[in-house]
């Protein structure tokens, strides 16, 4: 593999760059095209709704003109809706910024209420006339989309649906609620304020006291909010519960495999395959991370900490650019181009800043902009590497429109893990010492644990949680309670009470329910990617001779439209078998093996 040289000279003289929203959106909250966005909302809606009752008897190219009229709606409601969450999130204590937001999504909610009754009359046609539709080339540009809504797998009545729209606006203020009372939340540390995504980094600090004060001192504060973040998870859990009543659905979880396109056996197959590893896995590692240490076990602060003493220098942002684009570019030019337009089209926020947003995040779209809270730490490239591949994603799934672009969020992690590895595979190429190779492979299982052993830990106190609100509200008592347990078990020790707090800093299972579960099923996907990936070139010439990275870009292309088992086809991997799951495990597995052996090398154990 040819190593491929960036220069990001321009970059090293510039402050931290903030994103430009004017780009795709608007300049400012008093921009006048934001109102007049909101006028061909309301135009639009009012043209569609004419279509009430009619649509059964529309003509293939009358059925166009409507969608065509549907399509711009929507662009425009992302539009609006996008700009709006953004700016709240580097403006979170900015009172005008989340009246702004709050009042966007009223709009929006206003406009598409009465065109609830698309989806549920073109669910309700005939089969002949569906097949119709489908096979009529004025409708090819919109074929994924109509598929889905003719084959969803509950028949959603109109009321219903009508309902839980206009719940939607009350249902999402618990999410707004938790999402400010975070980023007001005042942390201090060694005589400073800090905040969350501030004292998160402390708790990741070499300093061994520096960590357990920052985990206390979290812990702390998320108990000193319990009352309003356990109110906030317990109206998220009986909002759900009271959605999937109206939807006909008897378990929490079926919404989130519908949207994901898998079914309850395979979420079964992948997470009890996860679970049945937390011995030989995630548990083993971090004994061997203790043996390593010369002490008995780890505490909780200490999972994510490298035992491997290695000069660590702070990285500036310019240097996390080159290394991120220079990964990318030693797989495919093509990949690196895309990620380097993303950068160079002003959609990056990189500074931490009072009032931000804590974490990480990047949206889908044309324009995938991209929040980071960069400080410098060699776990920001890995962050950085992960939200410019779901970028490149998006620009690449984008491409099949608005409407059809139905990428689930199992496999909407997909690009952004296997972009981490990308990285991982470059520095680990070019350590010089098996001690560097050691600290990079520690790295890198302790990434893998986090994205899959971790994030089941995470689905399997969701699904407690979920089921047990059903009997009635949950205490912060028994919320910490199930979250210790669910955590201890797949760590392979207690937790502890300084720690039993923070399922509260967990911002998805406040936002998107179910969602956490994706980060292990794209995980495990990436790791039979990767081991694919390994073998490519031992292929015999009379296999197909495609280029890895060209398969791998269409099918990032295609994710909106595809399941992930006929997308992993390309690359001769059968996700139907009954080992895939596990041996996508394996890959972590072979690389305890080497960090085993190589720590017997250094004479370290």
């Amino acid at each position: 593999m040819n190593q491929i040289k960036i220069n990001v000279d321009n970059l090293s003289k510039q402050e931290l760059p903030r994103w430009d929203l004017s780009v795709a959106f608007y300049s400012g909250l008093d921009d006048p095209q934001i109102e007049i966005d909101k006028k061909l909302l309301e135009s639009l809606s009012k043209e569609l709704a004419t279509y009430r009752s009619l649509i059964a008897d529309l003509e293939p190219y009358e059925l166009s003109i409507m969608l065509r009229k549907y399509e711009t709606m929507v662009q425009t409601a992302r539009k609006l809706s996008y700009f709006a969450f953004l700016y709240a999130d580097t403006h979170k204590t900015d009172e005008e910024a989340t009246v702004f937001q709050s009042r966007i999504q009223e709009t929006i909610a206003k406009v598409f209420k009465n065109l609830l009754f698309i989806n549920f009359e073109l669910n309700q046609l005939p089969n002949y006339k569906k097949l119709e539709f489908l096979n009529h080339p004025k409708l090819q540009h919109w074929i994924y989309w109509l598929q889905s809504i003719f084959c969803s797998y509950w028949s959603l009545s109109e009321g219903a649906a009508f309902i839980i729209d206009q719940k939607s606006i009350v249902s999402s203020a618990w999410s707004r609620l938790y999402d400010e009372t975070c980023a007001s939340l005042k942390f201090r540390l060694g005589g400073k304020v800090l905040t969350e995504a501030e004292i998160s980094k402390k708790v990741a600090s070499q300093n061994p006291e520096i960590r357990h004060k920052a985990l206390a001192e979290m812990n702390r504060v998320f108990k000193e909010n319990a009352r309003v973040f356990t109110m906030c998870y317990n109206m998220i859990l009986e909002d759900k519960h009271i959605d999937d009543e109206l939807y006909g659905l008897e378990e929490p979880v079926q919404s989130s495999l519908f949207e994901n396109n898998i079914s309850k056996e395979e979420l079964l197959a992948m997470s009890s395959a996860v679970v049945d590893s937390y011995i030989t896995i995630s548990q083993r590692f971090f004994k061997l991370l203790a043996k390593i240490r010369k002490i008995d076990h780890i505490s909780y602060e200490d999972r994510n900490i490298n035992p491997i003493d290695i000069p660590v220098k702070k990285i500036s942002w310019s240097e996390c650019v080159k290394e991120v684009l220079e990964g990318y570019a030693e797989f495919s030019l093509d990949y690196m181009s895309l990620g380097l337009s993303i950068i160079n089209s002003g959609y990056v926020d990189v500074p931490p800043d009072k009032g931000k947003k804590s974490g990480a995040y990047c949206i889908r779209g044309e324009a995938p902009y991209i929040l980071l809270n960069f400080t410098g730490t060699e776990d920001d490239i890995a962050t950085f590497a992960h939200e410019l591949g779901h970028g490149v994603h998006h620009l690449l799934s984008a491409q099949v429109g608005v409407l059809n672009d139905s990428t689930p969020t199992a496999l909407a992690e997909v690009a952004s893990e296997f972009a981490e590895y990308l990285i991982f595979q470059k520095r680990f190429n070019a350590a010089a010492t098996n001690k560097e190779k050691l600290y990079l492979l520690i790295n890198r299982v302790q990434d893998m644990i986090q994205s899959i052993h971790r994030q089941i830990s995470f689905y399997k106190f969701e699904e407690r949680a979920h089921a047990e609100r059903k009997e009635g509200e949950l205490s912060t008592k028994r919320l910490c309670q199930i979250w210790r347990e669910e955590t201890s078990r797949y760590l392979g020790f207690d937790i502890g009470e300084e720690s039993e707090y923070l399922w509260m800093s967990i911002s998805h299972i406040f936002d998107m329910p179910y969602y956490v579960y994706s980060y292990a099923f794209a995980g495990l996907v990436v790791n039979n990617l990767i081991i694919a990936y390994e073998k490519w070139d031992e292929r015999s010439e009379l296999e197909v001779l495609e280029d890895f990275a060209d398969l791998y870009i269409d099918m990032l292309s295609n994710t909106g439209v595809e399941d992930f088992k006929s997308l992993l086809e390309p690359f001769g991997i059968d996700a139907s078998a009954p080992d895939f799951w596990n041996n996508g495990l394996k890959l972590i597995t072979r690389y305890i093996d080497e960090i085993e052996k190589l720590a017997k090398l250094e004479g370290l154990i």
